[in-house]
């Protein structure tokens, strides 16, 4: 069976026949004035130039507009070859429509665009959607087309008229390795003030999140790099430190704020009771500033931000179960305020657990944790109570630090996503800024921020 030509093909072809008929006419032409040597030369090239003038400067033209000349030289021809990659992959898997003229067929492959970042080692690419191709679509997997570039993302616009693909650079380093402190800090000083960076893709915004993984997975060092970046902010962020197991979190608490750092049930509880009351504080002062900017939170106001980080979740809501009703609604009661109140007025619960089911957190207090991860190697099983069933888990070997993760923001679906190495004295680093930081109580920050 004869392989079908695109559109392009076929223009590409007519452009040299078009260039053969000129050069035919032009020779004819010369035998007729009866030219030759150097004379048939120019003449020739003169019929050429004029027959073909026309048809190459459009061609010109739409070349350099499709492949967005007006960013450079360097923009265009990377998009041209990224395009051009993947309309061949996209003809062999047959995602065309077949037009037809007389006898002469062609294939018509989906309109498709590059978005690069700035340093090309992200971009977005568009493909326009339709009945046809609506389901193709929805399950291609173009990586293998994209040369050194990786998809990460794949979902409908809201009109649902083209399909969007984030796609990164897999040939570049995603981790950031650090070998002392100093570079850390430097790199710490690129992020805004309520932002903490992951790696070279991926940056976070304050918000609720939920860690997942098993012993080995890398979430100790996940949590030191977040715990020296806020330590290194402009802004003081309020930390407050539970460990029911008085393990490596409560080693952390005590080195960088000991006055709210508890490893016993009741001292958590009454450090839950702390950060709701000063949540409830602040919303108070929020009311004021709201009268301002009626759809402002904390950081319009430059108000530090607080947050619980919570360890072994689960043999915390061990020994709640343990308790009376009286005491598990008091306690759920607060979680709950916090999941659902907390974000406009800056102040966040962080849950660290190795396994995220019903029977180890509350469904509704997990559902209201936007951001979470899933870090190492993880069973089918622990995916899905992280993420909810039916997501699709990018296939990758995960390494320790490596992991995957959900945001609202960035679409519910589940990214690639590497935290820094740390090869320098994690903490001496903690305790040196952690001092730094603790010179005044917490009740002294409360009291100068209200």
């Amino acid at each position: 069976m004869e392989k079908i030509k695109t559109d392009r093909q076929l223009k590409g072809e007519f452009m040299c026949m078009w260039f053969v008929i000129s050069s035919i006419l032009g020779v004819a032409f010369c035998h007729a004035w009866n030219l030759s040597g150097i004379n048939m030369f120019k003449v020739t090239s003169l019929i050429c130039g004029i027959a073909n003038a026309a048809p190459l400067f459009l061609s010109a033209e739409i070349w350099a507009f499709s492949n967005r000349m007006d960013r450079g030289i360097k923009y265009a021809w990377k998009h041209y070859k990224l395009v051009l990659g993947l309309r061949k992959h996209l003809l062999e898997a047959g995602v065309y429509t077949v037009k037809k003229l007389g006898t002469v067929k062609w294939a018509k492959i989906p309109w498709i665009s590059v978005d690069f970042e700035p340093d090309f080692k992200s971009g977005t690419i568009w493909i326009k959607n339709s009945i046809e191709f609506n389901e193709k679509l929805s399950k291609l997997n173009i990586s293998p087309a994209l040369g050194r570039y990786v998809v990460e993302q794949v979902y409908a616009t809201k009109n649902e008229n083209h399909y969007r693909f984030d796609i990164y650079d897999a040939s570049l380093e995603r981790r950031l390795v650090f070998h002392s402190f100093e570079a850390f800090k430097a790199r710490s000083n690129l992020s805004g003030k309520y932002e903490l960076f992951i790696d070279s893709y991926t940056n976070l915004t304050l918000t609720h999140q939920l860690i997942v993984g098993q012993t080995g997975s890398g979430k100790s060092y996940a949590l030191h790099g977040y715990l020296l970046q806020m330590l290194l902010k402009p802004i003081p962020y309020h930390l407050y430190f539970c460990d029911p197991k008085a393990s490596s979190i409560a080693l952390l608490g005590e080195r960088v704020s000991p006055e709210t750092t508890a490893d016993d049930f009741e001292g958590i509880v009454a450090l839950l009771e702390t950060f709701v009351s000063q949540m409830q504080k602040r919303q108070r002062k929020m009311k004021r500033y709201l009268s301002k900017k009626i759809d402002g939170d904390y950081r319009d106001f430059g108000l530090s931000p607080h947050i619980l980080l919570f360890d072994e979740f689960a043999d915390f809501s061990l020994l709640l179960q343990s308790k009376d009703k009286k005491i598990r609604d008091h306690v759920n009661g607060l979680i709950s305020s916090i999941v659902l109140k907390g974000r406009q007025s800056g102040f966040f619960l962080w849950i660290v657990m190795q396994q995220a089911g019903s029977n180890n957190i509350p469904t509704f207090i997990r559902d209201n944790l936007p951001w979470k991860v899933v870090l190492g190697n993880a069973e089918d099983q622990t995916y899905v109570t992280a993420f909810g069933a039916g997501v699709d888990i990018p296939l990758r070997k995960m390494e320790a630090g490596d992991g995957v993760f959900t945001y609202p923001a960035v679409a519910n679906k589940p990214r690639l996503c590497e935290f820094p190495t740390l090869a320098f004295d994690v903490l001496n680093a903690l305790e040196v800024e952690g001092h730094a930081e603790s010179g005044r109580s917490p009740t002294e920050y409360y009291g100068s921020e209200e």
